[in-house]
């Protein structure tokens, strides 16, 4: 009896931790994007609206919450996984990279079948940054909204809090299902996402929830690294949504995400079974 109320209050302590971030962070990112609806502001190329600062509403959550709840030593330990090198940096180095690779790989087939290659700057044409940034600017930007933005909120607090009540996979399951609906008002005022709307809407749900069980074996297999994550979640958005990689490199980069997705699902929830 004990031990069964001990569970039930653990569980309770977890979902309202997850409950005070998903606030704090809907109220962020939702708030940014919303008045950008209001005002008519579209993320589209050459317009100077930008969806950016919303990204990081995980960011701020996850800070915000961990400050109220954990106090000083639970913002170091955030702090400290958001910097950690892992041993295996060299491996994780490899992974980071592989969405870049597959671009270049991409590029090369799109070459021979039309020998046209990109200028140098469509690497760096990112939406929601002007195109007057440069590319350093435009890199550091979107490693800092966009990937620590991300990560540091869903990975390095979320899945750290489903994970006291779920198996790894079944968190990010729950995850996922978050982050999903995290991204709905992105469908108003992101012109990209806006052209989804429709049957492409069931792939990019699909690849999101398959994303996100990549992101998590990436977290847990390199010593709950979120730079590793942050890393090659910039790395991916890079490859995928600038003007550089045309059509072929999204579709051949995303379903390579894909099928990775599915491995570590099975890895996730194999792992999980193993466990005594």
């Amino acid at each position: 009896m004990f031990h069964s109320h001990e569970r039930l209050r653990g569980k309770r302590s977890a979902a309202a931790r997850v409950s005070a971030f998903y606030g704090t962070t809907l109220a962020f990112s939702w708030t940014w994007w919303g008045w950008m609806y209001v005002t008519g502001q579209v993320v589209e190329p050459g317009s100077s609206a930008t969806h950016l600062p919303g990204l990081a509403g995980p960011l701020v959550g996850a800070v915000v919450t961990t400050g109220v709840l954990q106090g000083r030593k639970g913002l170091f330990d955030l702090l400290l996984r958001s910097l950690r090198l892992p041993h295996r940096f060299g491996l994780a180095s490899i992974t980071i990279l592989a969405p870049l690779l597959l671009l270049v790989i991409s590029l090369g087939l799109d070459f021979l079948m039309r020998f046209c290659w990109p200028e140098s700057h469509q690497f760096f044409v990112y939406p929601g940054v002007p195109m007057t940034t440069g590319w350093l600017a435009t890199v550091i930007v979107v490693l800092l909204l966009n990937g620590f933005g991300a990560e540091v909120g869903w990975r390095g607090y979320v899945l750290e809090q489903l994970m006291t009540e779920h198996t790894p996979f079944r968190a990010t399951v729950w995850l996922s299902i978050l982050w999903l609906l995290w991204h709905l008002p992105l469908f108003l005022i992101h012109q990209n996402m806006a052209e989804m709307i429709g049957p492409a809407l069931v792939g990019w749900a699909l690849g999101l929830v398959l994303g996100v069980f990549v992101l998590s074996w990436l977290y847990l297999s390199f010593e709950r690294s979120i730079l590793v994550c942050a890393l090659w979640h910039t790395s991916y958005n890079f490859a995928v949504a600038t003007p550089a990689g045309g059509d072929l490199a999204p579709a051949l980069i995303s379903t390579a995400v894909m099928v990775a997705g599915l491995w570590a699902a099975l890895d996730l929830n194999t792992a999980a079974q193993r466990r005594p």
